[in-house]
């Protein structure tokens, strides 16, 4: 069994948690175009310089936590991502499956549901759909 209040609110939070993972996606992909290289440029003397460049190591631990915390938000989403979509691909009813794929995985209002699956109202999948919760708690 599984805990019917959490799962339902997974499921209902699916749609921005997929939003969220491409975004986090996108923040990883600018932090690793950071770099903690830093450089200066030294005057010597008269129409003379000198480019001096280093690393500045707080910055790279700064910028090495941001990426972990990232990474470990990504990692959690992407388990929930997992959790969801395994739950929906062992629904053995093919229509009930359907139902959970265009409302979750598609991100589908009922009426669309409803006409997709040619079905008369709206209401007929989302009766489905409540009904197999209400089974499997």
């Amino acid at each position: 069994m599984i805990d019917k209040i959490a799962f339902k609110e997974k499921l209902i939070q699916y749609c921005d948690i997929k939003e969220e993972i491409k975004h986090l996606e996108k923040r990883k992909c600018v932090l690793h175009k950071q770099s903690s290289e830093v450089s200066d440029v030294v005057q010597n003397g008269y129409k003379r310089h000198a480019v001096i460049s280093g690393y500045d190591i707080k910055r790279q631990h700064k910028l090495d936590t941001l990426e972990a915390i990232l990474q470990e938000r990504h990692d959690k989403l992407l388990d929930i991502q997992i959790e969801v979509e395994t739950f929906i691909d062992k629904i053995p009813k093919s229509d009930i499956r359907d139902i959970f794929t265009y409302r979750y995985l598609d991100n589908m209002e009922w009426h669309k549901i409803a006409q997709k699956m040619k079905l008369n109202d709206e209401s007929v999948p989302r009766k489905r759909h409540d009904r197999y919760l209400e089974k499997i708690a």
